[in-house]
């Protein structure tokens, strides 16, 4: 049986899924991350909690090193330990130097903050960032990338060997789940709850409300849809965090947007939708609420950024829009908006475009990655 470890961190629940998968292909699963541990209660799967500093603090970084090392030593079997999200992908190879038992993969979920504006700042991070992964290299089996902008930044920057890696988009997405239908009461319930008008499509922008998602520029291109006598129906979702937009700001836009807060009915609130919007220019692995919203069929708003291009295909199942260009946002919702025939054709091809990134799709590649590493 093999040994394998989901490495994550304070959304490390989002690989219950696939680690069921590979339940059932015969692995020895565990996961690791710094949820809390009752989120894992009922799950059958073990789960341990580890120690974690999102942002950047050298001495708690050094720390969750060690405690990671300290963790991995005891294993004494052979171990494929595969690693999510920035900092985990970066200290898993330096906890387990010298450990020959381990074999280290990592899926490179987008490249974050400091790829997703150019500033001196940023420069100097981006620096230190290409130094990191290329002391690390040495360490890593193998390196998993969601999308092709990623992949050959490190080709280029020559911070992986190329046998060493490939292109796995996504992390998957059950889409079984987004197949069943919705109960209508809920839907009405929803209806009657936001006072949607029929007569008009209705955009949904779920995300962070983080500066670099555009949460600014949706807002912002509501406001010139109802001055150019377009009132939709706008949607906002998502939670404030450490570096969001605040309340009074999306609030100045309270007469155009309908902001809900943080949602647990996403399915619901996508399928009284028509026009998913996602204007980000954070470098992401690929978003996965572009897949929900493909999933249930709605025609897709996106930045031409990494990731959402991989989703999103220029008039095929939406339309590409420039970042930070509120005007342009503007100009692409009002020509989704004003042909019933050619949203709905977009939606079909979402349904159809999303079926690349099904979760069975995506545990067959790894399975193969773990196959080359046993």
């Amino acid at each position: 049986m093999k040994n394998l470890v989901f490495l994550g961190g304070e959304d490390v629940s989002a690989r219950l899924e696939i680690a069921k998968k590979f339940i059932n292909l015969g692995y020895n699963v565990k996961i690791m991350g710094t949820e809390q541990e009752q989120n894992f209660i009922g799950e059958g799967i073990c789960y341990q909690k580890y120690s974690f500093s999102r942002g950047l603090n050298i001495i708690d970084d050094i720390k969750t090193i060690f405690e990671l090392r300290e963790i991995f030593k005891k294993k004494t079997s052979k171990t494929i330990i595969h690693a999510f999200d920035t900092k985990p992908s970066m200290f898993l190879p330096l906890a387990v130097f010298g450990l020959e038992n381990i074999k280290v993969v990592r899926t490179i979920t987008g490249m974050g903050r400091i790829f997703s504006e150019h500033n001196f700042k940023n420069s100097v991070l981006k620096f230190i960032y290409n130094i990191i992964q290329k002391v690390i290299s040495s360490r890593v089996d193998f390196t998993i990338f969601q999308n092709n902008d990623d992949y050959q930044y490190y080709m280029t920057h020559k911070l992986i060997d190329k046998s060493r890696a490939e292109i796995v988009k996504s992390s998957g997405i059950n889409l079984a789940q987004f197949t069943t239908n919705i109960d209508e009461q809920k839907l009405q319930n929803l209806k009657n709850e936001l006072f949607l008008d029929e007569n008009q499509k209705t955009f949904i922008l779920v995300s962070r409300l983080v500066k670099e998602k555009g949460i600014m520029n949706y807002l912002e291109a509501a406001k010139l849809c109802y001055e150019g006598g377009n009132p939709y129906n706008f949607l906002l979702v998502g939670q404030f965090d450490d570096n969001s937009i605040t309340l009074e700001m999306v609030n100045q836009y309270s007469k155009y947007v309908q902001y809900l807060g943080r949602r647990e009915d996403i399915k619901e609130l996508l399928s009284l939708s028509n026009i998913f919007v996602l204007p980000t220019y954070y470098r992401e692995g690929i978003p996965r609420v572009l897949l929900e919203a493909s999933a249930l069929g709605l025609g897709l708003i996106a930045t031409n950024m990494a990731g959402c291009k991989d989703v999103v295909v220029n008039d095929i199942n939406g339309k590409l829009v420039n970042i930070k260009d509120s005007q342009d946002l503007y100009q692409k919702m009002l020509y989704m908006a004003n042909s019933d025939d050619r949203l709905a054709q977009f939606g079909k091809n979402a349904i159809a475009k999303v079926k690349e990134f099904d979760l069975d799709v995506v545990v067959s590649k790894y399975d193969k990655v773990y196959e080359r590493l046993a």
